[in-house]
């Protein structure tokens, strides 16, 4: 609802127009200003499923999607959750070694430094003894329960693959106007992303599967909204405005 009705002293009914108001106090607040949810696939040795770590989550499991600074579990192997593709790219964080290192990366890099030495996995040794790690980011609108908000979405090491599988998904986008056949903007449709478990002798964890959903219909009120809040979200991270916010905690979690 966007109307609230209010009593006046007199007895009267006035109308509060929530519409009228909208972002009203919240003009002066950026992109950069506001923490942008990491979305992320919960394994075994997360600490969000140790129940003795600080970092517990309660009802977690891995194959879960965890939305950070939500406190928010996504049941990956049913439902999925529901995104709109703002902007897709490839950088290479630079970590420390795990159980030395803050959840997050000491520096990003565009590309692979020149002294790195190739492991496994699109890992990278430099000589300072961290390593860089071939990230597919994804900065997305999720979709979920009538909400709609920005999150960006990791994928590395084995969830490389299935980041190729949205590339291409995404690159094989088209539409036919009265000019013709062509690529529409990445945010021009709707994927799901569901988790599926994968093993390796004792090991096992959870990997992305994306799925075309459908295409946006910009005549459609609620559709047209989801574009342009990607179109903003696009905007803001080219612009640089618009960052994953890790965590400052210390990570203990291995990534396969």
């Amino acid at each position: 609802m966007s109307n609230i009705v209010e009593k006046k002293n007199s007895g009267s009914l006035a109308v509060v127009n929530l519409r009228e108001d909208s972002k009203k106090g919240a003009e002066e607040i950026r992109q950069e200003d506001v923490s942008t949810p990491i979305l992320k696939i919960l394994h075994q040795l997360s600490p969000e499923c140790n129940e003795r770590d600080s970092k517990y989550v309660q009802g977690s499991k891995p194959g879960m999607i965890y939305v950070s600074s939500l406190g928010q579990l996504i049941d990956g192997e049913s439902e999925g959750i529901n995104v709109i593709v703002a902007h897709a790219q490839t950088r290479y964080p630079e970590w420390q070694e795990r159980g030395d290192s803050a959840s997050a990366p000491v520096g990003t890099h565009l590309t692979i430094p020149a002294d790195a030495v190739e492991e496994r996995n699109g890992r990278y040794r430099l000589p300072n003894g961290n390593y860089v790690e071939k990230t597919a980011y994804f900065y997305v609108i999720m979709v979920k329960d009538n909400e709609i908000r920005p999150a960006v979405i990791p994928m590395r090491s084995s969830n490389l693959s299935p980041a190729r599988e949205l590339n291409n998904q995404i690159t094989n986008l088209r539409v036919t106007d009265d000019k013709g056949t062509f690529q529409p903007a990445a945010y021009s449709a709707m994927f799901n992303l569901k988790t599926f478990g994968r093993t390796a002798g004792s090991k096992s964890w959870h990997v992305y599967k994306p799925t075309k959903v459908r295409m946006l219909n910009t005549a459609d009120s609620k559709d047209a909204d989801l574009y342009r809040a990607a179109s903003e979200l696009q905007k803001s991270v080219a612009k640089g405005s618009a960052k994953p916010k890790y965590e400052k905690t210390k990570s203990t979690e291995s990534i396969v």
